[in-house]
């Protein structure tokens, strides 16, 4: 009996022995492998931070690179900056240097145009000085030495154009101009040339009058020349302002054809009964 006893006392002992062991011997396994677990997830933990940390650093270098390019350009933006406004400063040089020359050419044309009126007047002076002297106080009953006729007293003879002329001082109606220019044999001038209208002009230009009734006139809206004896001549040259004549009355009276100094000394019409200076004509 007691023998039996010693064997089932030994075999709880053994048992009880065996799973202590078991016990203690699970509990050491899962510690090893939560210590595992950590161990990778550290790794892993480091592995991100490394590759993080990579990123970083590239990003690092392509801010500083794009930095470098960011400069560069604003370096080459500069200098084309000031390669432009060196350019364009001397584009404005230039402009202001031809510029000026331009201004000193239209200042040279305008002195010459100035000389060139003031020796036309000269020479227009002395040209009727020197009818002057051709026929000193001679009237029309006498005769001309140099080619058989003469100019009535203070009118001006131009051979060239084969007339004598006379610009008034007075001023009357067309009609009575008309009759005025023909007490002296001759008419309210007419004129066939572009050198004889400059010559008209010109020596206008030294009267004191603003208005000079010439022979035109208007004829059923078609302007003639009309001597004082009532013949009518075509208008083969004209010189009308803007190229036709005003046919626009201020009245019901007819329409004649004037120097106006207004207008550059170019024909304008105007109502026959107006009172203005007028020139006669007398053929040599």
């Amino acid at each position: 009996m007691e023998m039996w006893l010693v064997v089932i006392f030994s075999f709880l002992s053994c048992s009880c022995n065996g799973s202590f062991v078991d016990q203690s011997t699970q509990s050491s396994v899962k510690t090893e492998l939560n210590g595992r677990d950590i161990k990778l997830e550290v790794d892993v933990m480091k592995g991100n931070y490394h590759a993080l940390l990579l990123r970083v650093i590239n990003n690092e270098h392509e801010v500083a690179f794009l930095k470098g390019q960011t400069q560069q350009l604003e370096h080459e933006l500069e200098n084309t900056k000031q390669t432009f406004s060196c350019e364009i400063e001397g584009l404005r040089d230039v402009s202001m240097q031809y510029e000026q020359k331009l201004n000193e050419t239209i200042n040279s044309w305008n002195s010459m145009n100035d000389t060139i009126q003031d020796l036309s007047q000269s020479v227009s002076v002395l040209d009727n000085k020197y009818s002057h002297l051709e026929i000193p106080g001679k009237h029309s009953d006498e005769s001309d030495t140099g080619d058989g006729s003469d100019c009535p007293l203070d009118w001006i003879r131009r051979v060239d154009f084969g007339a004598c002329y006379f610009f008034s001082d007075t001023s009357k109606s067309w009609n009575d101009a008309q009759e005025q220019c023909r007490k002296h044999n001759g008419s309210l001038t007419d004129i066939y040339s572009e050198n004889e209208a400059v010559w008209l002009e010109e020596y206008s230009r030294n009267h004191s009058a603003r208005y000079f009734w010439i022979g035109g006139k208007n004829d059923h809206d078609v302007y003639k020349w009309f001597a004082s004896d009532g013949e009518t001549k075509h208008m083969n040259y004209t010189r009308w302002w803007h190229g036709r004549p005003d046919h626009n009355p201020k009245s019901n009276s007819s329409v004649c054809a004037h120097l106006n100094v207004h207008l550059d000394y170019k024909w304008f019409t105007w109502d026959c009964d107006r009172s203005f200076n007028f020139i006669c004509k007398t053929y040599i």
